[in-house]
This record gives C-alpha cells, sequence and structure tokens, in this order.
C-alpha cells in the first residue's frame, strides 16, 4: 500500500521596499515569525528570492520602457504578453520553492510604477492565454482587457474571433457586445 503525503501547505511571503541606514533603497523578503519557526528557512534562499525579484524588476522596467516608447507599443499585446510571462514566471518560481507572494500586485504595482489593477489584467492575460501563439497583434491590449472581463471562455473565444472578423471594431462594440451577454 503506498502511502500518501500531505502537501506541505506553502508559505506565505511579502516583498517590501526599504531604506537602509545608508540610504540605499533594497527589497527585503518578509516571512511570518510563526512561519519561520514551522520550517526552517536559509538564509540562501531568502537572498536568491530577492536577488531574483530585484532582476524581474529590473527586467520588466525595461519592457515597459519599450512599451511606452510609442503609441503603437503601448497597444502591442505581444508586448503585454511578454511583460506578463516574466511577472508570471516570477510567481511560479515562488511556488515552486513553497512560497506564495502574499503583497505580489501590491509590490510589483509599487516597484514596476504601474496600478494594481493593470498587473492583476497581466496576470490573468498570461493565465488566459498561455502561449505567445494565442495573441492576436491585431487585437489591441484595450480589447484584450475588454475580453478578459468576459469569463465565460467561449464567449471570449467568440468575441476574439467577431473582432478579427471586423464585427466588433472598438472597445464600445465589445462593451455592447457584453452587456447583450448579461442579458441573456
Amino acid at each position: 500500500m503506498v502511502k500518501l503525503l500531505k502537501p506541505t501547505p506553502l508559505i506565505p511571503l511579502a516583498i517590501y521596499k526599504i531604506k537602509d541606514p545608508d540610504g540605499i533603497e533594497r527589497f527585503r523578503v518578509v516571512f511570518s515569525l510563526s512561519d519561520l519557526l514551522d520550517v526552517p528557512l536559509t538564509s540562501m534562499k531568502i537572498i536568491e528570492i530577492q536577488n531574483r525579484y530585484r532582476n524581474l524588476i529590473d527586467e520588466c522596467k525595461k519592457q515597459l520602457k519599450v512599451i511606452q516608447s510609442s503609441r503603437k507599443n503601448r497597444g502591442n499585446p505581444i508586448l503585454k504578453w511578454q511583460l506578463a510571462k516574466k511577472i508570471k514566471d516570477f510567481l511560479k518560481y515562488i511556488e515552486n520553492n513553497g512560497f506564495y507572494f502574499s503583497n505580489a500586485a501590491k509590490s510589483l504595482s509599487r516597484d514596476l510604477g504601474i496600478s494594481i489593477r493593470q498587473i492583476n489584467y497581466l496576470i490573468e492575460f498570461v493565465e488566459t492565454y498561455g502561449d505567445i501563439g494565442m495573441i492576436y497583434k491585431e487585437i489591441s491590449w484595450d480589447k484584450y482587457k475588454e475580453i478578459l472581463d468576459i469569463k465565460d471562455k467561449a464567449l471570449q473565444k467568440e468575441c476574439v474571433g467577431k473582432i478579427l472578423k471586423g464585427e466588433l471594431k472598438t472597445r464600445e462594440d465589445i462593451r455592447r457586445f457584453k452587456k447583450r451577454l448579461r442579458k441573456i
């Protein structure tokens, strides 16, 4: 008889930006005291998480500069997907190491200078469209955000199809489509 092990619960961590006495801003990973007493953590693991987070922020800021460099890039869903993938990969790394990032949206918003709502859209975008090949460059980022508000996957696909056929041309058209769905 095979004995099944209970999965180890994920340990919450938070990342804060602090200013050291020398005036340098740094990221610090924080755990609750009770979690630290329950699970021995090595300082190397904490340092690794902090370093990976700093690298994530640096990479995302570079990607955001590219996105914000022109009007064409601001609406480019491929660039947004690439940004979202970096974030999702970091969250997956945290999870694979037995933790969950309890203040993820708040920390990322603070450190990237974009809203919590945008962070949440990015995460939902990459979770919904897990492969870059699923993204249509012809559909702008703003339209994808409207599509993400449709919770039924089949209706999302229908909306994408209507956009690609030219039946839904503006965000207002998409909103009317969603409004009709709510009445059904």
